[in-house]
């Protein structure tokens, strides 16, 4: 008889912790399924002077998207921009943005806008937030549009850095070289978040 009872609580113990696993593997997936992650994509950055155009391009850019918090984040290693020209990348990384001290460009920020990404569509979005070059941070609001196509979030953002904002010094004899303001795009493709 004993025995019998011991078995019951046994069983309504293991009941319990069985549901409670349930319940938690259950949120924890929920969570995640909110999480969007880039690992691919491309930035581009293009500065209109005088003498000669610069452009480079970068498919080094990261980002994760949190569609219930709102919150977005961007890292771009500066050193992954391309150049026709190498001494353009040579004098980019070594005397404007001197990426071995500053090795990252970075944006964290909140989407303002309420959207509903499990509708298709094209949604204006609006993040406000910090931008990080050359190791200066700035509060940025950075318009883009965020299009939602059979469950698949692509992001398609342009705005423009003053280098002075960020203490870019561009010596005296290339100011005609270089603008002091360069239009940045950046596109990014989401997939959902898989813990590993």
């Amino acid at each position: 008889m004993r025995a019998a009872v011991n078995n019951e609580k046994i069983f309504k113990s293991m009941k319990k912790k069985f549901y409670i696993l349930i319940i938690f593997a259950f949120t924890s997936n929920v969570a995640i399924s909110q999480m969007y992650k880039a690992n691919s994509g491309m930035v581009r950055f293009f500065s209109e002077a005088t003498i000669e155009n610069i452009e480079a391009t970068s498919k080094r850019v990261s980002s994760i998207l949190n569609t219930k918090t709102k919150q977005i984040v961007f890292q771009i290693p500066i050193t992954g921009f391309d150049f026709d020209k190498d001494l353009m990348k040579e004098h980019f990384n070594e005397n404007y943005l001197e990426s071995e001290k500053y090795p990252k460009g970075t944006f964290s920020g909140k989407i303002i806008e309420d959207i509903d990404y499990t509708e298709d569509g094209k949604y204006t979005a609006t993040a406000k937030g910090t931008l990080k070059i050359h190791g200066i941070e700035k509060e940025r609001t950075i318009k883009g549009t965020i299009t939602i196509k059979d469950g698949v979030i692509s992001l398609l953002g342009k705005f423009y850095v003053v280098l002075q904002d960020h203490k870019v010094k561009i010596p005296k004899i290339l100011f005609s070289n270089i603008a002091e303001k360069v239009e940045v795009t950046i596109k990014v493709t989401y997939k959902p978040y898989v813990k590993k």
